[in-house]
């Protein structure tokens, strides 16, 4: 058993701020997630506040399956097992944009065979994206990469086609995806334990998640 108390839970999730219909009519305003929004009608039934929901699931942090691109699997039937273990967390803020990065940086970042990889960058999910290359996107595919898993702040390749087409060859490989990471800024380690689970949701191509991370305390 994992005994918590050793590790420290660090949340990599957005908290999204969704507009809402109330019953009486009264609306109360959300906040879109980079220009995405979500909206509840609110009801009641047998006595309890329940509600509605709108929104595209590739909002806020949210884990993508082979159906974005490919006939199968949705969400539903990707393989829990990629979606928690041990993690390297890789540190690339002082990248610029357009700014490569590499194999060699991948490597010297820690990444071991059978890592997830979590892939800082700027900050913000708008910040000046820095760049994978084709090597390395097809390096860290060799190491038997689980899942990867960034803010949404770098592409996977030189431009938002090649972008697209390294998340094609990744899905189509069985590796699972998580866009939109929260403040992987607060992760002090270079090794932690990631846990984003999806929604178990059929024909979706992504669902919702919480990811975590637990970071282990010293001493």
């Amino acid at each position: 058993m994992i005994d918590l108390s050793k590790y420290r839970i660090v949340d990599l999730s957005w908290e999204l701020i969704p507009g809402e219909r109330k019953n009486d009519g009264e609306y109360r305003p959300g906040t879109p997630w980079v220009g995405r929004s979500i909206e509840l009608q609110e009801f009641t039934f047998m006595t309890a506040r329940m509600h509605f929901l709108q929104a595209q699931t590739h909002l806020g942090t949210h884990c993508e399956s082979p159906y974005k691109y490919h006939d199968g699997p949705d969400i539903a039937g990707t393989d829990l097992r990629s979606y928690l273990g041990e993690a390297a967390v890789c540190d690339f803020s002082s990248k610029g944009a357009d700014e490569s990065i590499t194999a060699e940086d991948f490597a010297a970042a820690g990444v071991r065979k059978g890592d997830i990889v979590l892939v800082r960058t700027g900050s913000e999910i708008d910040a000046p994206r820095p760049v994978m290359t084709v090597e390395a996107v097809d390096w860290l595919m060799e190491q038997e990469m689980p899942l990867l898993a960034s803010g949404g702040n770098v592409l996977y390749g030189p431009d938002v086609e090649g972008h697209l087409d390294a998340e094609r060859k990744l899905l189509a490989k069985g590796v699972a995806l998580v866009d939109g990471l929260y403040r992987l800024d607060q992760l002090t380690k270079p090794r932690v334990f990631f846990m984003a689970l999806p929604l178990r949701i059929q024909r979706t191509t992504a669902a919702w998640t919480r990811a975590i991370a637990l970071e282990e305390i010293d001493g």
